[in-house]
């Protein structure tokens, strides 16, 4: 028994001589066991370190990949805006191009309708020649021309032949509506060279003077009133 007993000790006990004094027991069993944690602790530490790690490396790989991501982004919105800069700068020129085009044309359309508005006003001399003048009596403005056989007595603007008639003192009397409130009235004892509804242009011919009719009563109404005619002809004309 005694020996069995002494075969079951697993953890012998060295006695250290050198020392008697101290007492000290190594239980040498007991190195391989804290040896043994030290290095579980160690290699805890490391797998808890190369996770962080890796975690970290992943949220730099995917900051870098982001960051990258928006640099492509601002490189195609700075494509895109310089684009936009040259095109507004096309839009630019053809707006200013249209402007000027649009500017011009209203002008054009100004003028024309100034030519217009002054080829409808009766200023024009009624005479294709120079003519005498005399005073004329009566109770409404008249001047009274007298021209040369061969002549004619043309229309002094632009309009619309509105009535042909006869009075006490002509045989002819050529009413013109001139479209702007103005009428101008020709009486010659000669024969109309226009119809009613006739459309005339300055110096039309009415009349061609002849020996017999020479003389013309020239007559001018604005809104139904008769003026005088020298305050708009040109006896220049």
């Amino acid at each position: 028994m005694k020996e069995a007993e002494e075969g079951k000790i697993s953890n012998p006990v060295l006695m250290s001589g050198t020392d008697s004094k101290e007492g000290f027991i190594h239980r040498i069993g007991k190195g391989p066991a804290l040896a043994g944690a030290a290095v579980l602790v160690v290699a805890v530490v490391i797998v808890v370190l190369a996770v962080v790690c890796y975690q970290e490396k992943k949220k730099i790989d995917a900051l870098e990949a982001e960051v990258e991501s928006q640099k492509e982004e601002i490189e195609k919105l700075t494509e895109e805006n310089l684009d936009l800069v040259s095109l507004r700068e096309e839009l630019t020129d053809k707006v200013m191009i249209l402007s000027d085009t649009i500017n011009q044309k209203v002008e054009e359309e100004e003028a024309e309708e100034q030519e217009r508005a002054q080829a409808h006003m009766p200023v024009g001399f009624p005479m294709s020649s120079s003519a005498s003048l005399e005073e004329a009596g009566g109770e409404t403005p008249m001047v009274k021309l007298i021209g040369a056989a061969g002549n004619s007595i043309i229309a002094s603007a632009d309009g619309t032949v509105v009535s042909i008639t006869t009075d006490s003192t002509y045989i002819h009397c050529i009413k013109i509506d001139h479209g702007n409130g103005y009428y101008s009235v020709y009486r010659n004892d000669g024969d109309a060279m226009v119809k009613e509804g006739d459309a005339v242009v300055r110096g039309a011919i009415l009349y061609v003077i002849g020996e017999e009719n020479t003389e013309l009563g020239y007559q001018i109404t604005y809104n139904e009133k008769y003026i005088d005619p020298m305050e708009l002809i040109n006896v220049d004309g």
